[in-house]
């Protein structure tokens, strides 16, 4: 107490603990979001689905469509090497890759461990390319987002998505679809460097680069569209953009250095450009005469100064024109080759239509997709693929004895040399005739072709039927056979069958009666 009354002091209390006698204030007021708040908001979203959509859509359809009818067609004699390469020993696989084929080796190298996880069935071996061509399709989306809003991003990729040649190569086990789609994230890739230099993009350019060699080095021509690109679109980076490149080159030197060794084995069948090739282009590339000239008219009228235009038209064109030069020259020009190229034409159709209303680019690409379904048709069928593999056998499986053998042309008009995994691929053992004249299997020791005796009647013995499998139609079966095969059974044999299938003839022989 004191004389002015009652004096309450308060207890000390430790720094940082809260005094629980007091009730808790709260200095923060929450207020209600405006209305332009929540727009924002809901506009934000809505724009990142909108992104989503533009390339999870195109990809979806690339899938969806390379699905359709994939295993419907055998795999043709390309395909059949890579089959090949992946039934062989490491060691017999790299002693090949000395001789042959060592410019896509990593291809056969992924293809086998891909294999070894999922098996060889034409199912397998075929899904890394409809992955690769999804993929692809989702890369052009972000470009298209990049290039300038989700519209482009959506219409450029499903252009790219309902074109023919995308399902007919992404339905091939063969490097060119992996190279489609290392090169649209090349290019993707580079837009970024455009829009802001960093050691780290700079990197993956690099290495996407690389993977574009390993899968087809013919495909490094993209750097003669992208050295274009970053010229005209921004100059100063082009100190930056020429060491990025090289750095991608550097890994692939070996296989360059190697490959040139094989170049005539690998290439030297592939004719000059000529002006019949130059207009095979626009009739065949995009999967049709009006679908491509569709697409080509379409490209063009997008053509512009614009940041887009200028790499679409770059992509485009580009490798297309330096492949049919060096062509002319050198045993190099090949459609396939310049594969990738399309992801130019899809940025420019998007980048057109975009700029139009939505009727317009919807009924725009519905006509789009109406005339590429006869290519969607036509690409899809067996006779389409060179060699109507699946026919060969199974003419051979239905007439097939135990006891039958089997004779090759190895100097067919086509890789007859692979015409033996035909066989092997596709036929169990037990409903295989048997080789008669094989002394040295294929890819063994270093060599890709398997020899065979030379010793044909003694090779033949007394087996009463023996099936022909050449390369190619002929009118008689034994036309044109190498060696001395011919002599021999026509002396000792005659034809009981002869069927052509798309790419080869099939033919039945059977013993005479006085030998």
């Amino acid at each position: 107490m004191t004389p002015n009354g009652p004096v309450h002091i308060p207890l000390p209390r430790r720094v940082g603990v809260p005094d629980t006698t007091d009730p808790p204030t709260d200095a923060t007021m929450l207020l209600p979001r405006s209305p332009s708040q929540e727009e924002a908001e809901r506009a934000k979203r809505q724009a990142v689905w909108l992104d989503r959509i533009a390339w999870i859509a195109p990809a979806a359809l690339t899938l969806a469509l390379c699905l359709i009818s994939l295993t419907r067609a055998g795999l043709w004699a390309d395909e059949l090497a890579t089959w090949g390469n992946t039934t062989v020993s490491w060691g017999e696989f790299w002693h090949q890759l000395k001789g042959t084929d060592a410019s896509i080796g990593p291809f056969y190298v992924l293809i086998r461990i891909w294999t070894a996880v999922f098996g060889d069935s034409d199912l397998a071996l075929r899904l890394p390319s409809v992955l690769a061509m999804a993929g692809a399709a989702a890369i052009i989306g972000r470009l298209g987002i990049r290039l300038g809003s989700w519209r482009v991003g959506l219409l450029a990729g499903i252009t790219f998505a309902i074109l023919p040649i995308v399902t007919r190569f992404g339905q091939e086990a063969r490097p060119y679809a992996l190279a489609t789609f290392f090169a649209a994230l090349a290019t993707l890739l580079l837009l970024r460097m455009l829009e802001g230099f960093t050691l780290g993009i700079a990197m993956a350019y690099a290495a996407a680069v690389a993977a574009v060699g390993l899968m087809h080095l013919v495909a490094l021509l993209l750097l003669a569209a992208h050295g274009l690109a970053v010229l005209l679109l921004k100059r100063k980076l082009l100190w930056r953009w020429i060491p990025s490149a090289f750095a991608g080159l550097l890994p692939l030197i070996p296989i360059v250095l190697i490959g040139r060794r094989q170049q005539g084995n690998q290439i030297g069948w592939i004719p000059f450009t000529d002006l019949h090739q130059i207009q095979a282009y626009g009739l065949e590339f995009f999967g049709g005469a009006l679908i491509g000239g569709a697409m080509l008219a379409l490209g063009v009228a997008a053509v512009s100064r614009e940041r887009g235009a200028v790499v679409g038209i770059s992509i485009g064109v580009v490798p297309v024109v330096t492949l049919m030069a060096l062509g002319s020259v050198a045993h190099l020009w090949q459609q396939r080759y310049v594969l990738y190229t399309v992801v130019g034409w899809a940025v420019l159709v998007g980048l057109l239509l975009a700029k139009r209303s939505v009727v317009a680019a919807v009924s725009t690409l519905a006509a789009l997709a109406i005339l590429a379904l006869p290519g969607h048709v036509e690409v899809r069928k067996p006779s389409f693929r060179y060699q109507d593999t699946k026919a060969v056998v199974a003419l051979i499986d239905r007439d097939f004895q135990p006891g039958d053998g089997i004779v090759y042309g190895l100097k067919d008009r086509g890789p007859g040399v692979l015409n033996r995994d035909v066989i092997a691929h596709y036929l169990p053992p037990e409903r295989r005739p048997v080789d008669l004249l094989m002394d040295r299997p294929m890819r063994t020791d270093g060599w890709m072709v398997s020899s065979e005796h030379t010793d044909v009647a003694a090779r033949l013995g007394t087996t009463k039927r023996i099936w022909v499998l050449r390369l190619g139609e002929y009118g008689d079966p034994l036309d044109e056979l190498d060696g001395n095969k011919k002599d021999v059974l026509n002396e000792r044999y005659d034809v009981a069958g002869s069927w052509w299938t798309t790419g080869y003839t099939v033919a039945l022989l059977t013993r005479k009666d006085a030998v």
